[in-house]
Order: C-alpha cells, then structure tokens, then sequence
C-alpha cells in the first residue's frame, strides 16, 4: 500500500504545474544561495590573501633595510621610520601586525552577522584595532540581509512545502477521488497514514534532491557533518510545514481555505513572530545609546589627562633608575616610557565604561535565543549560522584569540624595549613567524537550533493530531 502511495504522489506531482514551476525556482534559488555564497567568501579570501602577502612582502623589505643598517651601509632618515626601532615595527602610529580572519569552508551557507564585523585586525603594542575598513556594499543588501542559503531555507522552503500539502485531504475530498479509496478494503485510519507517509517521502526526496546537488557544486563535501547538518535542518523545517498543512487539513475546511491559512501561518512564523521578537528583546533589555557612550569616552579622557601627573609622579617613584625630564627635553623613547604606563589606567577605565554598554547588549542577545521556540525560521537561521560559524556567538569567539596573539606580540616588543635593544634581521625572522590568521571555532551550544527545531516539529505533529480528534468525521 505505502509503494503505491508513493507512486500515486508522484504521478500526482507530475500533472502539477504549479509544483513543477516552485520546485524549479527552489533549485534555482539554492543554486544561486549558495554560488552567492562561495562568491563572497572567494572575494574575502582573495582579500585577504592579497593583505598578509603585501604584509609579508614589506617585512622583507623591512628585514633587509635593517640589515643594511646593522652593517652600516646606511641610515635611517629618523627614529620614525628606522626598521631597527621596536616601536615603529611593533605599532604604535604605524608598524604592528595585521592578523586577518579567514572565512571557513562551510561559511558559503550563511552570511550571518560577518558582513557586519571587520575582516582583519592591527594587533599593536597597546591593543588591537580595525584594519581595512567595513565592505562597501549596497545599503539594501544590509538592510534585508544577503541572499544565501539560509536565507532560501527560511522564506522560500516552506512555500514548496505549502504548494505540495495545502490540499492534501481538502483537494481529493473536492474531487471525489477521497471516497474512491477509502471504498478500498482498507481500513481508514492505516489508510490515511500511508498516504501521509507518502507525501511526506516524497517530499523529503524532492528537498533532497535539490539541496545535496547543491552542496557538492558550492564545494561542501557531502561526507562532512555540514553537509549532513545542513540537510536535516532542511528536512526538519519541511516535516514542521508538512505538519502544519496536515493541521490544517485535518479542519476539514476547503483548498481555498487552506491556501490562505497556510500562507497566513507563514506570514506569522517567517516575518510576524521573529520581528516582534526583536522587539521585545530590545524593549525588555535596552541598549544605552551609541552618543552617550562617546560621550563617556570623552569624559573619560579629560578625566584621565586630569590625573596624568600624579600617576607620571608615581612612575619614577617607582623606577628611581629613569630621570624626569621637562617636556622640551623628553625624546621619543621617554614619551612612549610614559605612555606605556599611562596606558594600563587608562585601558581599566574605558573598559569599564565600553562593559556598562556590552553587558546589556549581550543580555539582549541571550534573551532574543531564549525565543527561538517561538518561531521555526529562528531555529533554522540560528542553526545555519552556527554551522556557518558566522553567528554573533562565533564571531566572538575568535576575539580570545586576537587578544593572545596581541599579548604575545606586544610582549615580544616589550621586552625588546625595556632592554633597550634595536631589531636584527634574525628578529625579523621570529616576527614573520607570529600568526596572521585566525578562524571561528564551535562554540558551546552549537546545535541548539536543530534541537528547537526537533521540539517545534513534536508540537506541530501534536497540534495536527489534536485538529484530526477534533474533526472525526473529515473521512465521512
């Protein structure tokens, strides 16, 4: 009975044209999805690669003009631009060491929130900053997001799925085709769940055969747990579609009527629920605003040239071996002396105000998770860009790693520094050997999409039940 079902579905499927057009325009859609995808972390990568070479290329340079000084063969034409000079190389006006943030493999499957953040950092003496500047792109690509696959998965999925199922009782019924099975020596019950599990097959293969090939064109594996990931993320938002189009069957209303409650229940899920619960996290945990925190910075560097004095004051107290010296008389070496010191108090103080605005707008974010339940297209981009590693959480999870590698740079330099040594080219050697990448990791918590979305799926197959007791005599 089930291969006959199978079988009768297809058939089915054949004489559809409108099945037919919205399964092509689901193929093309993550076809191009994902070929949008690998073009974007192409143009990144190629970025990139072009930074860390010019990088490389002018610490050669560098290398060899502080070999030509070391044999004196030349000068440099001032302490700012000698290549001996661990304040020039290590950053602090220029010089220090560019570190870029390299797109992984399976980032082709969401944009998530990385074409928000910097694709590199300059890691200095004194902290780590922007480098290169925020994309350019059209203003109305980061208003409504960039079109990948994720984005294909949560608006345009869940319409093949209401195309194939919004007259799956209410369509034969109107046809008279209904009756003629049930007059099947078959009882009703096992009858209507094989011709369920048919459709829900069938549809599982049409996604399936439309997302793998897809996948291994974008450069995925199809052996890697992405790939597996992502199609199950794929077949759990149809099987809570399919679910939804059966509830509403099960009401025993007409295919008009169906059509419009399905399109309805999209429209709720899909665009109404996430946008109000992105309301209600911003109202529930607000955001100071951006022009108080400048102003707070600012304040914060009156008060702390206000203190100045008395901290220099305390240094050579503490450092008796260094001479204070008037302004005119202090060389570039007895400024940055300062500065360094300076740079401690000065760093505790902002970070306690830049935290006053942190915190909330990572309360704010935890508690925007906390409702992904109310909405399956959440769970399934949250999903996405886990496995993307371009969620918000894996994007901060690479910052750990910045700040290390600029300890260890700016200690490396700090040494050399307080010891009062100039760079050799064998310095240079060691510092060609700092990493200039860094990837997102997985983070803690990785899958707790897919598992909102197991639970979406248990209570849209037990609103369908509840709506088939409901109406017990939909068969009659």
């Amino acid at each position: 009975m089930f291969l006959l079902q199978i079988r009768y579905e297809f058939l089915r499927f054949l004489r559809s044209p409108l099945a037919w057009l919205l399964l092509f325009v689901l193929a093309l859609s993550v076809g191009f999805g994902l070929q949008n995808g690998r073009y974007r972390a192409a143009e990144k990568q190629t970025a990139i690669g072009k930074m860390l070479e010019t990088q490389q290329l002018d610490l050669e340079k560098q290398k060899g003009q502080a070999d030509s000084i070391a044999r004196k063969l030349k000068t440099a034409n001032g302490w700012w631009q000698d290549p001996t000079n661990v304040i020039v190389v290590g950053g602090m006006w220029r010089g220090g060491r560019v570190t870029a943030i390299e797109p992984t493999p399976q980032s082709v499957l969401a944009t998530g929130m990385s074409d928000l953040h910097h694709n590199a950092w300059r890691l200095t003496l004194m902290g780590k900053e922007p480098w290169g500047g925020s994309e350019l792109e059209n203003p109305d690509n980061l208003a409504f997001g960039a079109f990948d696959l994720s984005f294909v998965l949560v608006y345009l999925l869940p319409l093949l799925v209401i195309a194939v199922s919004f007259n799956l009782i209410s369509g034969e019924r109107e046809q008279g085709t209904l009756a003629l099975q049930l007059a099947q020596p078959q009882a009703a019950g096992r009858l209507f769940f094989h011709k369920m599990m048919a459709r829900c097959t069938f549809l599982g293969a049409l996604i399936l055969a439309v997302v793998l090939p897809g996948l291994a064109m974008s450069g995925i594996a199809l052996t890697t747990p992405a790939a597996w990931q992502t199609v199950t993320v794929a077949l759990l938002y149809s099987l809570f579609w399919f679910l939804v189009a059966l509830g509403i069957n099960l009401r025993g209303g007409s295919s008009a009527q169906n059509a419009l409650l399905c399109i309805g229940a999209w429209l709720l899920l899909t665009l109404i629920v996430p946008a109000l619960a992105s309301m209600l996290a911003e109202k529930i945990h607000p955001v100071p605003s951006r022009a108080t925190f400048l102003n707070q910075l600012r304040e914060a560097d009156r008060y702390i040239e206000s203190k100045r004095e008395g901290l220099l004051d305390d240094f050579y107290k503490q450092h008796p071996s260094y001479t204070r010296k008037a302004e005119a008389d202090k060389g570039w070496k007895d400024w940055y002396r300062e500065d360094f010191y300076l740079y401690a108090f000065d760093q505790n103080i902002k970070d306690s105000i830049e935290q006053f605005y942190v915190a909330p707008a990572e309360r704010q974010a935890a508690f925007a998770e906390s409702l992904t339940l109310a909405s399956p297209a959440l769970s399934v981009h949250r999903q996405m860009t886990e496995l993307a590693r371009t969620s918000q959480r894996a994007l901060k999870s690479i910052e750990p790693q910045l700040d290390e590698a600029q300890r260890n740079w700016a200690a490396w330099f700090m040494k050399k520094f307080e010891a009062d040594q100039s760079l050799t080219p064998a310095d240079y050697e060691a510092c060609m050997r700092f990493p200039d990448r860094v990837q997102a990791s997985t983070v803690p918590g990785g899958q707790a999409g897919l598992g909102w979305l197991v639970l979406q799926c248990l209570l849209a197959g037990a609103w369908a039940w509840w709506s088939s007791r409901r109406m017990p005599l939909i068969f009659n």
